[in-house]
């Protein structure tokens, strides 16, 4: 593969994206995201007359809709959207992994039916039209044989060749015909909103120890309790309570087997002074006490 076809951009502690150029006006990109946000870069890449396919394996992010609006993309679904980014790539809960098909359908139309695509029966032009509608987006989730191909790609993607790569994005588009043309698409967000719940979790995850309630948050981001509890839930996947506490054990699962503090220090680390009240909670989200979870853990070496 030469290297003008190929590009990777590693961030340490963040992610990885490899995207591959597959013809004038046509890439794919492999993307594995662990952090809440990632710059889009130029946007100058991002014209106006892009088709932007979206294949979620794992995680959630966002995507644009007309009206400076965003939809919530999660796992197993798939997102098609006419919309130009307006802003960096928000990924809720630190994490995505998915498949994305970038077509800029002004190039494709100056090859007047001679790109891969065409010659191979995929109207890209039809897609926006069974899809997009009047809010440029489409969303929906993968149905059997479109999320295997998906998943086949996915697990495939250190190995995949030119060839492969473009064999493999006209079976999904042919795929995504299969699909209903209705999105089932039913809540968006402003950018305001995407921006409080974005700043909440950042404020949150910045020190476990502390514990915030969701009426503080919201008293300091200016909007009700129960607004705010609204847009974690649709913006995040889960409750309020649910999410920060899950978070809470992850880091607490973390420091169990990096460090060799005790199960006390470690419970007042992410947010707990009484060390049985802890336990209880992380054994209801591992399965195990703290102590065996550390027993067990293959990474435990810390002398």
């Amino acid at each position: 593969m030469k290297d003008q076809d190929y590009i990777s951009i590693y961030k340490e502690n963040e992610g990885r994206v490899d995207a591959y150029f597959l013809a004038p006006g046509i890439s794919i990109s492999f993307n594995q995201i662990y952090t809440n946000s990632w710059t889009k870069g130029d946007s100058s890449v991002f014209s106006g007359e892009m088709l932007i396919l979206n294949f979620c394996v794992g995680g959630r992010c966002d995507a644009s809709l007309t009206g400076k609006r965003y939809a919530i993309v999660e796992n197993k679904q798939v997102c098609i959207s006419t919309c130009v980014p307006t802003k960096d790539f928000y990924y809720p809960g630190r994490r995505y992994e998915g498949i994305q098909f970038y077509i800029d359908r002004e190039i494709l139309r100056q090859t007047e039916g001679t790109d891969f695509l065409s010659l191979l029966g995929v109207e890209v032009e039809q897609i926006v039209e069974m899809f997009c509608g009047e809010d440029g987006l489409y969303l929906h989730r993968m149905n059997d044989s479109l999320f295997a191909l998906v998943k086949d790609a996915w697990k495939r993607k250190e190995e995949l060749e030119l060839p492969m790569l473009r064999y493999l994005v006209v079976r999904m588009l042919h795929e995504v015909f299969t699909m209903p043309c209705e999105s089932e698409m039913d809540t968006y967000f402003t950018r305001s909103q995407i921006a409080i719940v974005k700043e909440a979790e950042s404020i949150i995850m910045q020190d476990l120890s502390k514990r915030i309630t969701a009426k503080e948050l919201a008293e300091r981001f200016g909007v009700s309790e129960s607004s705010f509890k609204l847009y974690v839930k649709g913006i995040l996947g889960d409750s309020y309570l649910s999410y920060f506490r899950k978070k809470r054990m992850e880091k607490a699962a973390e420091l169990l087997e990096t460090t060799n503090w005790k199960v006390i220090e470690i419970a007042n680390a992410v947010g707990y002074e009484n060390q049985g009240k802890f336990a209880k909670v992380f054994a209801e989200e591992y399965g195990v006490a703290p102590l065996e979870f550390r027993r067990l853990s293959p990474l435990h070496s810390v002398s």
